[in-house]
């Protein structure tokens, strides 16, 4: 073996890398011009697709991204991400059965069984992200029966009543003195309101309060909120979290295993988010342990918070209503585990918070 590499110089192998790169490229570009069923859109790289567009051209930004080729494109196109094609629908009777919530919908993967996903550890779990048929059924049983049920509805109706009174206190010191009102100081609705629902979909989903409004109006005022600060910096710290991950995910998603874990600057965002999301299984792991021995020591004539955490960790036990159900015919008489709830806990505020924040913004404005 080492008198083959003396034989072989530099150049040699300089000359035998450029051959691979070279065929490499031509396979690549061969295939992409005979594709069937060709569709417009960006023209992609070797290796990277349309990464470079994608990150260069539109910093990351998805919404940008997606817009961009939407109004260059058309109704229908395709980009090239993570060394898939993939197909962009724009149009509502294209995506019309894609978005139907019926379990008999033939279109049941929102998203591709992507091993960056399963890295990340959200993939197979919960609702989002789960490509397998049946452990979706089963959580997406007990998700429907925790946020439709009238106790729950109830309490949401009181929190949310509850928490805009907090925010309306936090306006009123903040913008009614007659110092401000003189300097005419404009109010953020986007920042606030994403706070807002920030501390609305924790609490609906743990029961756990949150303190994303407190945390803003102390970085506002000389006067802090009266909530404890190591409470708020707890609070404000999962929630970070949550939200890093919800802008992030994208990436373990759009960029290919190789650049996430040698290349330096995808690899520095990768390592990040993924400490992000060990630090919110372990921090959702502790309030589901709590939850479960507050449930162990309620006696069972009494009542229990009307959480969306309780009703998932009592479902299927002597706790529940319903004790045993069934989807599709079959019994579904176990309880969730751990790892089961922390994935529809994450659902709920991965789907929760940026959509509700927008439509509230959007009321006020109109």
């Amino acid at each position: 073996m080492t008198m083959v590499l003396k034989l072989f110089e530099i150049s040699d192998f300089l000359l035998l890398l450029s051959a691979i790169i070279t065929i490499y490229v031509a396979q690549y570009y061969y295939k992409y011009f005979t594709r069937v069923n060709p569709l417009p859109g960006p023209f992609p790289f070797p290796f990277i697709g349309n990464l470079p567009q994608y990150n260069l051209w539109f910093k990351g930004d998805i919404k940008a991204f997606y817009g961009y080729n939407y109004k260059k494109y058309g109704d229908i196109y395709e980009v090239h991400l993570n060394g898939n094609r993939n197909i962009v629908l724009a149009r509502v009777e294209y995506i019309e059965k894609l978005l139907t919530p019926s379990i008999k919908n033939s279109h049941l993967a929102r998203y591709p069984n992507d091993e960056g996903l399963n890295e990340l550890g959200i993939g197979g779990k919960g609702i989002l992200f789960n490509q397998d048929h049946k452990s979706w059924k089963y959580n997406r049983q007990f998700f429907t029966q925790a946020i439709l049920s009238p106790k729950f509805n109830n309490e949401a109706i009181y929190w949310t009543n509850r928490l805009f009174d907090e925010l309306e206190g936090y306006w009123n010191k903040l913008y009614l003195k007659e110092e401000i009102i003189k300097e005419n100081k404009n109010i953020d609705f986007t920042t606030w309101f994403s706070q807002y629902t920030n501390d609305m979909i924790i609490k609906l989903l743990t029961g756990e309060r949150s303190y994303s409004m407190a945390a803003y109006f102390d970085t506002l005022s000389d006067e802090k909120s009266e909530h404890p600060r190591a409470i708020v910096d707890d609070s404000v710290r999962l929630v970070q979290a949550l939200r890093k991950l919800l802008v992030g995910f994208i990436l373990f998603v759009y960029v290919p295993p190789f650049l996430r874990h040698y290349i330096p600057y995808f690899k520095n965002k990768a390592d990040d988010l993924l400490q992000s999301v060990r630090f919110i299984n372990k921090r959702l792991d502790e309030i589901i342990k709590n939850r479960r021995k507050e449930i162990e020591n309620t006696p069972l004539d009494k009542s229990l918070p009307n959480d969306m955490l309780t009703s998932v960790i009592t479902a299927n036990t002597p706790r529940d209503v319903n004790y045993t159900k069934t989807v599709g015919g079959e019994a579904l008489n176990r309880p969730l585990t751990d790892s089961e709830i922390r994935g529809n806990i994450l659902d709920g505020f991965l789907a929760g918070t940026d959509t509700t924040a927008n439509t509230i913004s959007y009321i006020k404005l109109i």
